[in-house]
């Protein structure tokens, strides 16, 4: 059997990439709880602040931070001190279910990942900060059963484009990397990387890209058993689209 490796966040979700759209609402109440007294847009400001500071740190390597260490460094930028470990979880969880907030269901995905998994092993590859939300989110979906193996950024240690993602994703499926697709919407974690270790990729794009055939792209992963039925038409599944 073929092997579709997916990414998550932005790919089978839409979400709000810019961390601050969705609001601080949970993490200020946080915040305030233990000890902060400034507005919420200062909290915002502190837990961007910590974000893009980690961020720029995990370029140079690729090595992945947690939510926990976010919340460290955003506790000692508002409070001035060191937190202990309950204030660093309490910050991390209200910090993430803000950043949720942001995270909106497609509607049909579930429907099109069905579709898929029957003729495809379906595994999900993301880059992330929390080892719970891409479960929470493929739950609210309706999709848990669909999906057969879930490997993080958070729990191999360094995120895509690094090598040690995508081979971890290839021992956990069991899988070929001759006989596996990839299918996310960036292009050096998604399409070049995985090509780069002998995959196959489709870059989801709203729009034709330069380096990019169009037998490789899709506008969105609910267009994707038609392309893959086209590419492989032994792998073409039975829709269920429409049918009551």
């Amino acid at each position: 059997m073929r092997h579709l490796f997916l990414d998550f966040f932005g790919t089978l979700v839409n979400y709000a990439d810019s961390r601050a759209g969705q609001g601080y609402a949970d993490t200020h109440a946080s915040m305030r709880a233990f000890g902060a007294r400034g507005t919420e847009q200062e909290t915002a400001d502190a837990w961007l602040d910590a974000f893009h500071q980690l961020n720029t740190e995990s370029d140079v390597d690729h090595r992945e931070f947690t939510m926990e260490e976010l919340s460290r460094r955003a506790f000692v930028r508002l409070l001035g001190r060191e937190p202990d470990a309950t204030e660093i979880a309490a910050g991390a969880a209200s910090n993430m279910a803000d950043w949720e907030r942001g995270v909106v269901l497609i509607p049909g995905m579930a429907q099109t990942l069905r579709e898929l998994g029957q003729s495809f092993t379906l595994t999900i590859v993301s880059n992330t900060h929390s080892a719970s939300v891409v479960p929470r989110q493929l739950a609210a979906m309706g999709a848990t059963d669909l999906i057969a193996n879930i490997v993080t950024s958070l729990e191999v240690g360094f995120r895509k484009p690094h090598s040690a993602i995508y081979q971890a994703a290839l021992d956990t499926a069991e899988a070929d990397p001759a006989r596996v697709i990839f299918v996310g919407d960036t292009w050096d974690a998604d399409f070049d990387g995985p090509r780069a270790h002998g995959m196959e990729a489709v870059l989801v794009a709203p729009a034709p890209r330069d380096g990019v055939p169009e037998t490789r792209r899709v506008t969105s992963v609910l267009d994707l058993p038609d392309l893959l039925s086209f590419r492989y038409p032994s792998t073409r599944p039975i829709s269920t689209r429409g049918v009551a």
